[in-house]
């Protein structure tokens, strides 16, 4: 292949990368969420242990439904919605693109920091119960779990829309993505009035088995430009994981993907090989959960708790990393042979040195942590208000949200709970979320933006579900007064 044919190939390869990326990022802004925050204050719901550990439900044992105790999908965009992207120009009657010549480009780009990301975090239980004894509570969850946030930097937006700028450093760093896919398998316990009174505690460990993980280590891309000359300087390192039955190739420019997996061992392994090769030890790692609650005045609770406090160290892994530095000086032009293109062949030998590809070198991924403070109030047993910041210490961002609530009770048999968020720099998300007991049934439906999303779903850039089913035994009447008082405040 000649260097002509060579630049052709590589620039259809960029040309597709590019708009694959962008219109994936697109794709996923319209789907958008994360956990309800709501849930924080809704006792009534046995699984709000999940959010804060030192939250005992009323009854004395629940079960979960298998595949609903409870089903949730949360993903969040830091900085875009489908109405950033698509929206009305009155001068012209007409839906635009912020490409269009009368969108206003620099308010586009205002909706983005240096690094921007989406959150996917979607799940469901396998098993989920708990039982009391005396002032404790124990629980037990198995859950399989997607986790993880995609990277962008503002740089990619800036230069689709402005073009390359002159004397200046655009930047593409920050790029790449931590995605895991793992099973937990978890133990919680709390205990009501540790020590002091009104002082609850609660602790949850957890045991990773992982699945598969995408991780980047490292993310640095700079193009430097002038009137003299352009630099280009790359510093990218990803590493992946996956089961075993998966064999990775360092020689990626000739693989055949396809040899990479075990096809005998899918053909012929019994059921229980498949589990064990997906519950290995080989992605081991874990977590912890903790939280605490107390009450300073029979009306005022104060809450907080910390998840996912851990991480999962991968085997079987490759690792790619690529490291590219280029001066461009420009283009010889003669008028009767032509322009000098062989500069081409320059660029195509520095990008073929510069990057590589390992296997064999285990890495460790952290969990995306989050952390829980609030407050809850009731002047009177029924009706409530709370008041709760959330923080999410992803791999390179931090995200911050702020959740109003008015929360109602009937006792057993109902739950509500109505919230105004700050999420994804937002205050549109208005949420809801009702939990009640028929009989032994319980039932539950959260959202922190199903109003506002009913209302204007162009409009968020974030939405999140809970639902679950349980079955729940040993409700105490006589603890139900004191219950409606004693407000958790975490989901």
């Amino acid at each position: 292949m000649n260097v002509t044919s060579e630049y052709q190939s590589m620039k259809r390869t960029a040309q597709f990368l590019t708009t694959a990326g962008i219109f994936l990022m697109v794709m996923i802004t319209s789907v958008q969420g994360q956990i309800p925050n709501s849930m924080f204050f809704m006792p009534g719901v046995p699984q709000s242990n999940r959010i804060n550990p030192a939250i005992q439900p009323g009854c004395g044992f629940y079960l979960g439904l298998p595949g609903a105790s409870p089903l949730r999908l949360q993903v969040k965009s830091s900085s875009l919605g489908f109405n950033d992207f698509i929206f009305y120009n009155s001068d012209i009657d007409s839906l635009i693109t912020p490409l269009h010549p009368l969108a206003d480009k620099e308010d586009f780009l205002k909706n983005f920091r240096d690094v921007n990301f989406f959150q996917v975090n979607a799940g469901t239980s396998l098993a989920s119960f708990g039982f009391r004894a005396g002032e404790s509570f124990f629980s037990v969850d198995i859950i399989p779990r997607v986790d993880g946030a995609i990277y962008y930097p503002k740089g990619m937006f800036e230069l689709v829309l402005n073009g390359l700028p002159n004397d200046e450093v655009l930047s593409f760093s920050g790029i790449g993505a931590d995605l895991s896919v793992f099973n937990e398998f978890s133990l919680g316990w709390s205990k009501k009035n540790f020590i002091l009174k009104n002082l609850d505690i609660g602790i949850r460990g957890k045991a990773l088995f992982g699945i598969a993980n995408l991780t980047t280590k490292q993310s640095e891309l700079e193009l430097a430009t002038s009137m003299d000359t352009w630099n280009l300087h790359s510093d990218f390192e990803v590493s992946a994981s996956a089961p075993g039955f998966i064999a990775f190739d360092e020689n990626i420019e000739d693989a055949d993907f396809s040899e990479w997996i075990d096809d005998a061992f899918l053909s012929t392994a019994a059921p229980m090989e498949l589990v064990q090769s997906v519950l290995s030890f080989d992605r081991f790692g874990m977590a912890i959960d903790a939280g605490i609650n107390y009450r300073i005045l029979p009306q005022l609770q104060l809450s907080a708790s910390v998840l996912d406090l851990g991480g999962i160290r991968w085997n079987n892994t490759i690792k790619g990393s690529f490291n590219f530095d280029y001066e461009f000086t420009g283009l010889d032009a003669n008028p009767f042979t032509g322009i000098d293109t062989t500069f081409l062949s320059g660029i195509v030998d520095s990008l073929d040195q510069s990057y590589g590809f390992v296997t064999g070198q285990p890495y460790f991924s952290k969990l995306n942590t989050k952390l829980f403070v609030g407050a809850s109030y009731y002047p009177i047993e029924k009706i409530g208000f709370g008041l709760l910041s959330r923080t999410d210490f992803l791999n390179q961002k931090v995200s911050q949200q702020f959740t109003g609530t008015v929360n109602m009770t009937t006792g057993k048999f109902a739950n509500l709970s109505l919230s105004y968020s700050y999420i994804s720099n937002k205050f549109n998300n208005l949420g809801a979320g009702i939990s009640f007991n028929l009989g032994m049934l319980n039932m539950y439906l959260i959202s922190d933006n199903i109003i506002s999303g009913a209302l204007n779903p162009v409009g968020i850039r974030s939405v999140n579900l809970w639902f679950g089913m349980n079955l729940t035994f040993g409700w105490k009447r006589a603890a139900k007064k004191v219950q409606q008082i004693d407000r958790p405040l975490i989901i």
